[in-house]
């Protein structure tokens, strides 16, 4: 496929990831006519001169919350279709296909497609992580909003698309762990500035829920080993982020909410 046919521009946002975004700028090459790297400012790695060193055009914007990295860099691109990544995503063939197809006659605002989460070196098929669906085909002038800690596109019309992207996420505990508690105080960040509060108990009965729901309702159990991981550290996080808003953190210090 030539450059000049797919009138796409990709969109990665990143910090400190050397190690995963090769992968990723690779998954997209030669079909992508654009692909914008926004680096956040504060990374001390090799992520911008190996986004350079792949033909991407990069930008480093400092970080305030996923939604505006995403914003700042959309801004930057110059095709009517962005797709939007993560550093340790990669494109599948076969959406990559889609994609291709789709676009050249859209009829929805954005898109979204399966993204198949690995943890451990194994594919999780099930538990919360084995229903992700994520809409990161996008037209340029769509705006994301915060939303807990991720960015959510604005948009009405979302169509769906074959095929898959292949998320890293969980590589090894040393690099996973982090992100839980991360994620944990951001969202709580973000919970006591809408004003809410709750209980320690609280706090127990949610994390109880959620090993259930990931590990019981949501079949995690047929993931083996992985899926009972993945549902006590699912526990755990949410455990860590309901008792810190029962004990009234301080918001303001957690930071931006990723």
């Amino acid at each position: 496929m030539g450059r000049e046919m797919l009138e796409l521009s990709v969109l990665i946002t990143a910090k400190n990831e050397e190690a995963t975004l090769p992968g990723a700028l690779a998954s997209v090459a030669g079909w992508a006519a654009e692909v914008v790297v926004v680096v956040d400012a504060a990374s001390t790695d090799r992520t911008e001169e190996l986004a350079r060193e792949a033909g991407a055009r990069v930008c480093r914007n400092p970080f305030l919350s996923s939604a505006q990295q995403i914003n700042f860099g959309l801004q930057l691109c110059c095709n009517p279709w962005v797709l939007v990544l993560d550093a340790d995503e990669r494109v599948s063939p076969q959406l990559a296909a889609a994609v291709s197809g789709e676009l050249a006659h859209p009829c929805a605002d954005a898109y979204a497609f399966r993204r198949v989460n690995w943890a451990l070196g194994k594919p999780v098929r099930f538990g919360d992580w084995g229903w992700d669906w994520v809409v990161r085909l996008v037209r340029r002038e769509t705006r994301f909003e915060e939303r807990a800690v991720h960015g959510v596109p604005l948009v009405t019309r979302v169509g769906k698309l074959a095929g898959h992207l292949e998320h890293w996420t969980f590589r090894s505990f040393d690099q996973y762990l982090p992100k839980v508690v991360d994620y944990a105080i951001r969202g709580a960040a973000h919970v006591l500035a809408e004003g809410k509060r709750c209980s320690v108990l609280t706090a127990v009965a949610r994390a109880e829920w959620r090993f259930v729901r990931s590990y019981v309702l949501r079949l995690g159990f047929l993931d083996g080993q992985v899926g009972l991981i993945l549902a006590v550290l699912a526990a755990y996080g949410t455990f860590l982020k309901w008792a810190m808003v029962a004990s009234g953190m301080d918001a303001s210090a957690a930071g931006p909410v990723k």
